[in-house]
C-alpha cells in the first residue's frame, strides 16, 4: 500500500471527529491577506523553482485542494498547506478555498509535521528533524510511530540518527553535499574530530559513499584515513585487503546456501539491497549440470 495513502490516512484520523460534526467541512473563501502562515512550520526551505511551477498549475487551474486554517486572533493560522498559500500568491490569487477547524496547538503541530512527512522532497535532515517532534509530541515509541506513518522502525532509527551528525554535516546533507550513506559513514566514527576531517575530504574528493566506507573502515584498523598515511592499507586497494568489510552474517548464510542448492562454489559481494554473485565450476560436467538447474540448454 503506497506510503502516502497511509500517512494521508493518519492526518485524516487526526480531524475525523471534527470533520464529521463541524459545519465548516464545507470549503470558505478567505482572502489571503487573512491568512498568516504558521511559524512552527517545521518546513524550513521551499524550492523556489518548484513554487513557480505549482504557481503556474495554480493560474491555470486553480487550487484544487482547499488549505487548512484555524481561527486565531481575529485573523486566521494555517494549518496545511503552505506551499499552495505562497504559490497562490505567486500566481496573483487574491482569494483562496479553506477548510476552518478550530484545532489545539498540538494539532496544528502534528498537522504540519505529518503533512510535510508525506511529501518526497523533504530533505532528510528535515524529515529527521519532523520525526523527533512527532514522536516527541505524541509520546509515541519508535515502533508506533513507525507502525503510523507506515514506515519500518529501521527506517525511523536511521532517519533518527541523523540528527546525531555535526552542525556542519547536517548542512552539508540539506543541501545535497552529502548523501545520507556519506552521513552514516560519518556515523559510525566515534571521534568527532575523524568524522570532521572526513566530512571534509568527502566534499572536497567527491568521495563515493564506497570510499567514505572504505575510509572509515581504514581509520578503524589504523587510526589514520588513507590520505593522511601513504603507508596505511588503503593507500593503494588491493586484492585481499584487510580492511575490506566483512559480509554481514545475513549475506554470510544466503552465500552458503547458494553453494549448497546448486552444488558449486558461491560468493557474494554488496550487501543485501545490490551486490554480486559469483558462481564458480570446475569442470564441463559441472558446468552443464548448473546450466540445467537455471533451465538453460548445454550448448556443449
Amino acid at each position: 500500500m503506497p506510503q502516502e495513502r497511509k500517512l494521508g490516512r493518519g492526518l485524516d484520523a487526526l480531524f475525523e471527529a471534527k470533520v464529521d460534526d463541524d459545519a465548516t467541512s464545507i470549503p470558505n473563501t478567505l482572502s489571503l491577506d487573512d491568512i498568516d502562515p504558521n511559524p512552527e512550520q517545521p518546513r524550513q526551505e521551499f524550492d523556489e523553482t518548484k513554487l513557480g511551477e505549482l504557481a503556474a498549475s495554480i493560474k491555470s487551474q486553480g487550487i484544487i485542494q482547499p488549505l487548512l486554517v484555524r481561527p486565531k486572533g481575529g485573523r486566521y493560522q494555517l494549518v496545511a498547506g503552505e506551499r499552495r498559500w505562497r504559490a497562490a500568491k505567486l500566481a496573483g490569487l487574491t482569494e483562496v478555498p479553506v477548510l476552518v477547524r478550530d484545532l489545539s496547538d498540538e494539532e496544528v503541530m502534528v498537522s504540519a509535521l505529518i503533512e510535510n512527512l508525506q511529501r518526497e522532497d523533504l530533505n532528510p535532515v528535515d524529515e529527521a528533524i519532523a520525526l523527533k517532534t512527532l514522536r516527541e509530541t505524541l509520546k509515541m515509541t519508535q515502533d508506533a510511530l513507525a507502525a503510523k506513518l507506515g514506515k519500518s522502525r529501521p527506517a525511523i532509527a536511521n532517519a533518527l540518527r541523523l540528527l546525531q551528525l555535526s552542525e556542519a554535516a547536517q548542512n552539508d546533507l540539506k543541501n545535497g553535499r552529502i548523501s545520507a550513506g556519506h552521513a552514516r559513514s560519518l556515523l559510525s566514527l566515534d571521534d568527532p574530530d575523524a568524522a570532521e576531517r572526513l566530512r571534509q575530504r568527502i566534499i572536497a574528493a567527491s568521495l563515493t559513499v564506497r570510499d567514505a566506507e572504505d575510509a572509515v573502515c581504514a581509520h578503524k584498523a589504523s587510526g589514520v584515513f588513507p590520505w593522511e598515511n601513504a603507508a596505511t592499507c588503503y593507500a593503494e586497494p588491493k586484492k585481499g585487503n584487510s580492511c575490506r568489510r566483512k559480509k554481514s552474517d545475513v549475506m554470510l548464510r544466503m552465500q552458503k546456501n547458494i553453494a549448497s542448492a546448486l552444488a558449486v562454489r558461491a560468493s557474494m559481494s554488496g550487501d543485501e539491497t545490490k551486490g554480486r554473485i559469483t558462481i564458480s565450476y570446475q569442470s564441463p560436467e559441472e558446468l552443464r549440470s548448473l546450466l540445467e538447474k537455471f533451465g538453460v540448454e548445454p550448448l556443449l
